[in-house]
């Protein structure tokens, strides 16, 4: 992948993640995202706000009880439904994964990321950017055999 500019939205589950910190991005959410602010734009990057940057340097980031990591991410149905219903080419969180915390399947990394499209991970700094109208610069390395890799990653609003 090389540089790549794109729409932003920005959905904030931030409110339930302080809840339950295992809370996901739903279609409910998107739904309500898009009855406030209009379509979702061709080639845009759907960013999950769930606050949870601000554990970042704490153990609580990582969320790891002794038995599973608790932090939110994407539901499955929320990445089935932007493949199905949207233009959107990538998913960013400002958590470990695209997926929850306890998921033990990655049912959200598998249904994201075999339609060509890509996920973004530990995204800092949603907090200070609007809902919609900015614009997201992805800039990476290529990569030859790679999964993933570090990005410089900014908001243009």
């Amino acid at each position: 992948m090389a540089d790549l500019v794109a729409p932003l939205c920005v959905i904030d589950i931030a409110a339930r993640a302080a809840e339950n910190a295992d809370a996901q991005l739903t279609p409910d959410d998107i739904r309500a995202w898009v009855a406030v602010h209009g379509p979702i734009p061709q080639g845009s990057c759907v960013a999950l706000h769930s606050g949870w940057a601000r554990h970042l340097g704490s153990d609580r980031f990582r969320g790891f009880d002794g038995e599973k990591q608790h932090y939110p991410g994407f539901h499955v149905e929320a990445a089935q439904m932007l493949i199905a219903e949207t233009g959107a080419r990538s998913i960013a969180s400002d958590t470990l994964s695209l997926d929850h915390g306890p998921s033990g399947d990655f049912a959200t990394h598998y249904a994201w990321l075999p339609t060509g499209r890509f996920g973004i991970e530990n995204l800092a700094g949603l907090e200070r950017v609007p809902a919609a109208g900015a614009t997201l610069v992805i800039g990476a390395p290529k990569h030859r055999g790679g999964t993933g890799g570090p990005a410089r990653i900014l908001a243009l609003v």
